[in-house]
């Protein structure tokens, strides 16, 4: 593709510089986020067990997809584990990760500005870059804390690099080797990390390098991609790969989760979401009618697959505005261009602004409001650097339907559609879910099955979408069960217990456990009946 007409690279001076420049936001953000002396969030608790539950167990020595089922590839938690195994919390492990991803990405990006950005144009990406890596929350534009979801800033970030080295034409010390290189460090994020973005990016990327003849890169690309697999396949064992694949087939045919947020049709044609997508159909009609018709082209297979990113990840932010600002105003800056590029800036700033200042929010939040999540459990010594807010794990919320019961008013029940409440062996369940108060209870049932001499040893399936009772007692961690449950019993025959919540997070994921359960024709004795919970030994 095209560069733009004025000229304003780095010399060597301006390079040393810019260096400093990006060492010195990951010291500024990562410095920051550390300062607090431990990690404090105040939302997504679920996910923040999940996180926790993964990295716990690859620390004790086990994988992803062998000994549990997750998408998500083991890049995404090596760099949390590795601090895991150096003996530090669970919090500061967390952080230290971060700043070590940020650091991978400097080089990266002070190739990409030295070799093919301007300099007002290579300090603006070098931001973007270091916030997606070093933000302490996933986007959107509420002023929280949370390290939830990790792994797509991350993927983003690695995506801006490898997309712009791909698209832009090197203005000055062009490399093919060196592009190569940090095009395969990305591609392997994303293939045995977040495989999304790899399938969503490749096609766009593929056709950048064939158009620009770079045959040299794509084959350092997939060379480096192949290095990493091999590098899992001798630490793991081959049979990573089908049980990945496996897993990933999984949560393609389940119906629990189908999406995180909303649905496509919403995503394209919704009021939140229509500029955005006007300004990227806009932006490859400007190039394809004469500004930069090869970039217009690969524009038409980057957008659906950036707009598909968008739809798979929580929340639905469209990140790739700002790259999209990048990519065309660094081959040109027309009038038309510009005005693109800057709607494109202003709808995703509140994102961008909220990531970038989170690290300075987790400095002054107020400790007193937080609570050690693992305040009195086993894992109180070793991890008690993270915090979660404490009214949001003490204050238990149900939602429950209203159901009539008189003659008179019945009718109503059939109007609003109430699914009969679930039944199990015979017995008709509560109908309610869980609002808040997540780890409040599953720190309460662990604690009722250790006073009652019944965890010691011993695992139990959980028939909801979190199952990690074992972090916060006595009990082992279910062999092979996930750590969200994406549909079917995986790891159901190496419990010894099944508990039945009284009220649990998500009703639809409670309904279908049970249903399965019941399916197998099992007949389970019931061992403990609390407030919280109904446990049942299997056979």
């Amino acid at each position: 593709m095209g560069t733009m007409g004025m000229d304003d690279g780095m010399d060597k001076a301006g390079a040393r510089l810019f260096l400093v420049y990006l060492l010195g936001l990951v010291a500024l953000m990562g410095g920051l986020a550390l300062a607090k002396g431990g990690l404090y969030v105040d939302r997504h608790e679920g996910d923040t067990l999940h996180l926790i539950e993964i990295v716990l167990r690859m620390a004790e020595g086990q994988w992803p997809h062998l000994d549990f089922v997750t998408p998500l590839g083991v890049l995404c938690f090596i760099p949390i584990v590795a601090f895991i195994w150096m003996g530090f919390g669970i919090g500061t492990a967390i952080l230290l990760a971060q700043i070590t991803v940020a650091l991978m990405l400097v080089p990266m990006v002070w190739w990409l500005g030295r070799s093919r950005l301007t300099r007002g144009m290579a300090y603006g990406v070098g931001a973007l870059v270091m916030v997606l890596a070093l933000a302490m929350i996933h986007g959107e534009a509420s002023a929280s804390l949370s390290l939830s979801m990790h792994y797509n800033r991350w993927a983003w970030a690695f995506a801006f690099v490898a997309i712009l080295i791909a698209v832009l034409e090197p203005k000055q010390g062009a490399n093919q080797l060196v592009d190569g290189i940090i095009l395969g460090v990305a591609f392997s994020f994303f293939m045995f990390g977040k495989i999304t973005y790899g399938v969503a990016f490749a096609p766009g990327v593929a056709l950048a390098l064939v158009l620009r003849g770079q045959w040299r890169v794509i084959a350092v690309t997939l060379v480096v991609v192949a290095l990493f697999a091999a590098a899992l396949t001798v630490m793991a064992g081959p049979a990573l790969w089908p049980a990945y694949l496996g897993d990933l087939a999984l949560v393609a045919s389940t119906d629990i989760r189908p999406r995180a947020g909303v649905d496509l049709g919403t995503l394209l044609t919704a009021p939140q979401y229509v500029l955005g997508n006007a300004v990227l159909v806009l932006s490859v009609v400007v190039l394809r009618r004469g500004i930069d018709p090869r970039l217009g082209l690969v524009l038409m297979l980057l957008g659906p697959g950036m707009i598909y990113v968008t739809y798979q990840n929580y929340g639905n932010d469209p990140k790739w505005l700002a790259l999209l600002a990048v990519m065309i105003l660094g081959v040109s800056r027309a009038p038309q261009i510009i005005a693109l590029a800057v709607v494109s800036c202003t709808l995703i700033a509140p994102s961008f602004f909220n990531m970038a200042t989170s690290p300075a929010r987790h400095f002054v939040a107020k400790e007193g409001t937080y609570s050690a999540l693992f305040a009195g459990t086993p894992y109180a010594d070793a991890h008690g650097d993270f915090y979660t807010k404490a009214e949001r794990v003490n204050r238990i919320l149900m939602r429950k339907p209203m159901l009539f019961e008189s003659e008179e008013l019945a009718y109503m029940n059939a109007l609003a559609g109430h699914l009969p409440p679930a039944e199990f062996q015979g017995e008709i369940l509560p109908s309610c879910g869980q609002q808040l108060g997540l780890i409040g209870v599953s720190r309460a049932m662990a604690r009722d099955l250790d006073q009652a001499g019944m965890s010691a040893g011993k695992s139990v399936f959980v028939a909801d979408t979190f199952g990690n009772l074992w972090m916060f007692g006595d009990l082992e961690p279910t062999r092979g069960a996930a750590p969200w449950y994406y549909g079917r019993l995986t790891g159901y025959d190496n419990a010894d217990y099944l508990l039945i919540p009284t009220c649990p997070t998500t009703p639809h994921a409670y309904r279908s456990i049970l249903e399965d359960v019941q399916a197998r024709g099992e007949v389970l004795k019931e061992v403990r009946r609390t407030e919280l919970y109904i446990l049942f030994a299997r056979p």
